[in-house]
């Protein structure tokens, strides 16, 4: 057995040639083993009295893009694939907030505030999700910045990222990005996704769908997938037993 050295040339290309083969190359609206990821759903961005409202999309409607991602909620689960929840959240004291003190939002998602919690629309206690869905804390943008997200799509073999969420023009397109660089497919879900601004929210969009041609899809479109696809064997095992193992 040939050994190679940590930066032997031929190692990496093979490491890299291995990246790409594990990415789709036709991925769809979904990809081949997709997993859901819900950027943010709290009440300072859903929330007309929230610190950084989020009243701009695609749809007719804050309340619009909230039943929308219901929907597509129902149908993941349905569909037998990991579900992702992140919502930021920062110490009251701001000692986490680093260079968002330099935004032009206002303060918001502080620990223990009405508006760091998830909206009641969403009927889930975040102590007591369902088997194979998840509750990430974040303190940046970025759902990949130092969380455990990549473990967790490592763990259920995922490919690609099914996004909705909030907000289009920070979090939901910061998150794609990282996807991106990290050697995922993303599809954001276009009408579960609301910015807070409108201009900003169609730049994002435009952005998205630039970095990855087909970055941005539709519900319908996904939801059709999704109802076709046959589910994540890992998610079941979980489901069935508790565990990704065997016991």
């Amino acid at each position: 057995m040939a050994i190679y050295s940590i930066c032997d040339p031929l190692l990496i290309y093979r490491y890299y040639i291995d990246m790409i083969i594990m990415l789709p190359t036709n991925p769809g609206p979904i990809g081949n083993q997709p997993a859901l990821l819900v950027i943010d759903p709290q009440n300072d961005f859903l929330e007309e009295d929230g610190a950084v409202y989020c009243p701009s999309s695609s749809v007719d409607g804050i309340e619009k893009v909230i039943g929308n991602i219901r929907h597509l909620v129902h149908t993941a689960r349905d569909a037998e694939i990991p579900i992702i929840w992140t919502k930021e959240s920062h110490r009251p004291d701001l000692s986490d907030y680093g260079a968002e003190l330099l935004s032009i939002e206002e303060e918001h998602t502080i620990a223990g505030t009405e508006g760091e919690q998830i909206s009641s629309a969403f009927d889930i206690s975040e102590g007591d999700l369902p088997a194979g869905e998840y509750l990430i804390k974040k303190r940046r943008y970025n759902c990949f910045h130092n969380t455990d997200l990549t473990h967790l799509l490592s763990t259920y073999d995922i490919d690609t990222l099914i996004i909705a969420g909030v907000t289009t023009n920070v979090c939901v397109h910061y998150t794609a990005q990282g996807a991106h660089e990290r050697d995922y497919v993303f599809r954001v879900v276009e009408e579960t996704t609301a910015g807070s601004d409108q201009h900003l929210h169609d730049a994002a969009i435009d952005m998205l769908n630039y970095l990855q041609p087909g970055g941005v899809q539709q519900l319908t479109d996904v939801e059709t997938a999704l109802k076709q696809h046959d589910g994540n064997d890992i998610l079941r095992r979980v489901r069935s037993n508790g565990s990704v193992i065997t016991r």
